[in-house]
């Protein structure tokens, strides 16, 4: 089992990039109904153009990723202009759950879970699109336009199937604590609907629902 579920709401079009506007709109929207992690800080991370080594604790091998720029916003009127001319970051609501309005039951070993937990909400751009599909590598370079984004139940490792979700330049994550899930039968169509219906009307494009875990 998965230590952490990501939550994805995924632009249907691979090649959407959002207006900052859009990205300031969205989360302001997420405070008015409710749905925003609680004590929460703004955090935007941009490349920094360096690289993190590290080595692989299975193999040995010595790998990288690439390292990030972290700046801590007092509020979303100072986040349109610093990312306008960015062709990728994200920006994170890092806070605590649950909101007044939950994205969705969560459970812990099988019951669900009520105390606090960590909760964030990510809105990722990237410079082009990457894979969203749980299989074969979340984030890699995208070979699959136009497919289906393939996605394993956490629960079972059934692999769910979502129509036009298998590539983006744009989508956002729902996060939350270590070992907490949702409960998911053959849909990953599990969001509040307030969050998704906010989500399409903000950026003006339909959004599939997925998933990944870490």
């Amino acid at each position: 089992m998965a230590e952490q579920y990501v939550h994805t709401l995924i632009a249907r079009d691979p090649a959407f990039a959002p207006a900052p506007e859009q990205i300031v709109a969205f989360f302001d929207g997420l405070a008015n109904v409710g749905a925003s992690p609680t004590s929460a800080r703004l955090i935007l991370m941009t490349p920094s153009g360096r690289l993190r080594f590290f080595s692989d604790p299975l193999t040995g091998e010595k790998k990288s990723f690439p390292a990030h720029d972290r700046v801590v916003l007092v509020g979303t009127a100072d986040l349109s202009p610093m990312i306008r001319p960015l062709q990728q970051y994200f920006v994170s609501l890092d806070g605590q759950g649950p909101p007044r309005r939950p994205p969705f039951v969560l459970y812990h070993n099988g019951a669900p879970f009520e105390g606090e937990y960590g909760f964030t909400v990510r809105c990722r751009l990237r410079a082009e699109p990457v894979c969203m599909s749980d299989l074969p590598e979340f984030g890699q370079a995208c070979t699959t336009f136009g497919e289906a984004g393939l996605f394993r139940n956490p629960a079972n490792g059934a692999v769910i199937e979502v129509a036009g979700a298998g590539c983006a330049r744009f989508w956002i994550e729902f996060e939350f604590g270590k070992w907490l899930l949702p409960k998911i039968e053959d849909s990953l169509e599990i969001l509040d609907p307030a969050v998704v219906t906010l989500a399409n009307q903000v950026f003006a494009i339909a959004f599939a629902q997925g998933l990944h875990l870490l």
